[in-house]
């Protein structure tokens, strides 16, 4: 199990695998928070992603958003940088996307002129007044993630059904969505950052351990001290050492 040493607080370990039916709503809201990180600008329903009766809808979907992203290249467009889930529509009429979007301003028209191109349906594209975690959830519902955009993911949804249409993926994503201080950064990395801010005023140290020493070492107050110790001084020598750090360094000297 997983043994939080400053408040005794314990966890299941697990295996993290999208294909567990117990891991997949858990990284869905760890996906969520890093997509709050990012902090999206615009929300985009997409009404049509694939038809219904695809047998591939997640490829589908994917086909048309690049063409929808070419078609606004091709105007001199800058599509900024996406983040979707696809959907199936709630009267089973085909398949709709969610995607969050950072980046410069994408006008209704200009989008419709590209979906209806791309034979991806009408658009809704509106500006993001609320940051938060409830901006994350916008399309991640199937998941098990709350709010508008997850319910597909919920316990009571069918969380392998939805991560069966995504193609075995929580969400889509363009290159450099994921970011930190603007530049573009691996996913997980972007997840364990997020981590970092939400407990930012919230000293946790966690390690693996049996269930039968969980009570030694919370009652051995030195050692848990000394775990404690070692922990931090390994996440300092990690992050500094991170590639992402240099490069930030770099940038701040240039």
């Amino acid at each position: 199990m997983v043994l939080e040493l400053f408040s005794g607080t314990t966890y299941p370990d697990r295996c993290r695998a999208s294909s567990c039916a117990v891991c997949l709503p858990l990284n869905a809201r760890r996906r969520t928070l890093a997509i709050t990180f990012a902090r999206p600008e615009r929300m985009i329903r997409l009404s049509l992603a694939a038809d219904q009766g695809d047998e591939s809808p997640g490829t589908t979907a994917l086909t048309r958003i690049k063409r929808i992203r070419q078609a606004l290249r091709r105007k001199n467009v800058d599509p900024g940088e996406w983040c979707f889930t696809l959907e199936q529509n709630p009267k089973e009429t085909g398949f709709h996307v969610h995607c969050l979007q950072r980046g410069p301003y994408l006008a209704q028209s200009t989008l419709q002129t590209a979906c209806v191109q791309a034979k991806a349906g009408w658009p809704d594209i509106r500006a993001i007044k609320r940051q938060g975690p409830w901006t994350s959830q916008y399309g991640l519902k199937g998941f098990g993630a709350d709010g508008y955009g997850l319910k597909q993911f919920r316990p009571n949804a069918d969380p392998m059904y939805a991560l069966r249409i995504n193609n075995g993926r929580v969400e889509h994503h363009s290159r450099g969505f994921f970011h930190i201080n603007d530049i573009g950064v691996r996913v997980r990395l972007a997840e364990r950052a997020a981590v970092r801010e939400l407990n930012r005023d919230k000293p946790i140290a966690f390690i693996n351990c049996a269930p039968d020493q969980v009570d030694r070492i919370m009652n051995d107050v030195q050692l848990r001290r000394t775990l404690i110790g070692d922990i931090d001084r390994r996440s300092r020598d990690s992050r500094q050492r991170s590639p992402l750090v240099l490069r930030l360094q770099r940038s701040q000297n240039a």
